[in-house]
């Protein structure tokens, strides 16, 4: 037989007291969860600003580069300070104006480049010493920033800068780039190799380039780019680059970047070793109130001079796109928005660099005024010919380098001879420019030359006088606040 359980009696307060035990104890574990859930949320915060930190570029956007990909570049400068943005010597101005070493600057600049589908700014560097030298510290601040948004940096050698005093100052300018800032995250790298752009290398022989470099970089471990009409610095550099391929006359964009890779693959084939081809892009050119008397403009034509500029870059095949450039205001080359232009040529440069890296194909260009290609003139057996036997000849107003320039031949040209000097050291010859001379030891004669006259020396015309270029001696840019007085040196080349 089962016993009734016995009820348990309690009384008022012992209720009261079990129900307040009750409750604290909820209360106590609510209060624990929370603060474990914000404990949770702070620590997943801090995750996530460590990761914005860490870098602001895309997701997609490779940590290394390879040869095969398809870079853009452009060239970038960092002397600009307050006393730069002047009307009196910039054909344009910023749309917001700015001093270089300013690091919001730089970090707005390589914001707006990699939203145009820049891969890297080709910074214009002056070497490691000097007091008013501000493209060092600014290089190495570049750098910085480059390196919390994912942006990459390299260096345009400047072999004229004003603070090299001989090949001695470059050995110790190029080892102090491959030592200090080429080991930068941000430093760009192909393949491992950091990569440096040369400006006027032909101040020094091919030589004398090869001992630098067995100096400084005894294994080839860096990229060599360098600049210029003569290919024959492939001997020694990586590849090759036309800094400016905006001239006065004009050239044909396209002939002119096909004839250079085509010499860029000639040197790759003869040399047994990789040799590549840089094409250059540029919006237009103005350098007139900078150079009085020798300078010149190149419209732009509201963008169509730079989408043929693109244009004539694809079609050659390169392996990089440098544009010429992001803010080289001066020259007039400025890609970085602008009063006149607004952010137009930002978003050119988005769509066009897109399309080169989608390997795009375009419509060949036209040929320019000022320019003449083999295939324009095809002389008859019996008329006296020059052919051109350097990838750029210029085509002047008189027997001599002091004369006017009024255009250019490309290599392989078929120029019909209408006179010669007595010496037969510079030929007289039909263009599509009209009659210009060129110079002998640069062009093969053919044909029946013991007919051609011997014209009167153009020098002692007063018409050719008048045609000669006229160069000023001097002119001043602005450092770091300071002037310094740069020289322009009379034209040598035929």
């Amino acid at each position: 037989m089962k016993l009734p359980e016995k009820p348990i009696l309690l009384d008022a307060n012992s209720s009261i007291a079990g129900e307040q035990a009750a409750q604290s104890l909820h209360l106590g574990w609510r209060i624990l969860i929370s603060l474990l859930l914000l404990g949770l949320v702070a620590l997943l915060g801090m995750l996530l600003q460590s990761s914005r930190t860490a870098s602001a570029a895309p997701a997609e956007r490779p940590s290394m580069q390879s040869m095969a990909d398809p870079l853009v570049l452009a060239f970038y400068y960092t002397w600009f300070d307050e006393s730069t943005w002047t009307n009196d010597r910039l054909s344009d101005l910023p749309a917001e104006p700015y001093v270089s070493r300013d690091r919001g600057i730089m970090g707005r600049h390589i914001e707006q480049a990699q939203r145009a589908g820049i891969d890297a700014f080709v910074v214009a560097w002056y070497g490691p010493t000097g007091d008013s030298n501000q493209t060092e510290p600014n290089l190495a601040a570049l750098l910085e920033e480059a390196a919390a948004r994912g942006f990459k940096i390299a260096v345009l050698f400047e072999t004229d800068s004003p603070f090299f005093n001989g090949v001695g100052a470059v050995n110790a300018a190029l080892r102090h780039l491959l030592d200090v800032h080429a080991s930068q995250p941000a430093y760009l790298r192909v393949d491992g190799r950091p990569v440096v752009f040369f400006w006027r290398p032909s101040l020094y022989g091919v030589d004398t380039w090869a001992a630098i470099r067995n100096q400084v970089d005894p294994g080839r471990n860096a990229i060599w780019i360098s600049e210029g009409v003569d290919v024959s610095y492939l001997a020694v550099f990586d590849g090759h680059h036309l800094y400016s391929n905006t001239w006065n006359p004009p050239a044909d964009l396209t002939a002119t970047n096909r004839r250079f890779a085509a010499r860029v693959e000639a040197m790759r084939t003869s040399a047994g070793a990789d040799r590549f081809w840089v094409a250059t892009v540029m919006p237009g050119y103005n350098d007139v109130k900078i150079r009085p008397g020798s300078g010149f403009a190149r419209d732009r034509e509201g963008g169509a001079y730079y989408e043929r500029s693109w244009q004539a870059a694809i079609d050659s095949s390169p392996r990089w796109v440098v544009i010429n450039s992001f803010n080289e205001w001066p020259e007039g080359t400025y890609i970085e928005p602008s009063v006149t232009f607004g952010d137009l040529f930002l978003a050119l440069t988005a769509t066009w660099s897109s399309r080169f890296k989608a390997g795009a194909s375009v419509q060949q260009a036209s040929v320019g005024e000022g320019f003449t290609r083999a295939s324009e003139i095809e002389p008859t057996s019996d008329t006296p010919i020059a052919i051109v036997r350097t990838p750029v000849l210029n085509l002047r107003a008189g027997p001599d380098v002091s004369f006017a320039l009024l255009g250019h031949a490309i290599e392989g040209a078929r120029l019909p001879i209408l006179g010669r000097t007595a010496d037969s050291s510079w030929w007289r010859v039909r263009t599509s420019v009209g009659e210009a001379w060129v110079f002998g030891g640069l062009v093969e004669a053919l044909g029946p030359l013991d007919d051609v006259a011997v014209l009167a020396s153009a020098a002692a015309t007063p018409a050719a006088q008048a045609n000669k270029s006229v160069i000023p001696p001097t002119f001043t840019i602005t450092v770091d606040g300071q002037p310094i007085l740069l020289r322009q040196v009379q034209a040598t080349n035929p």
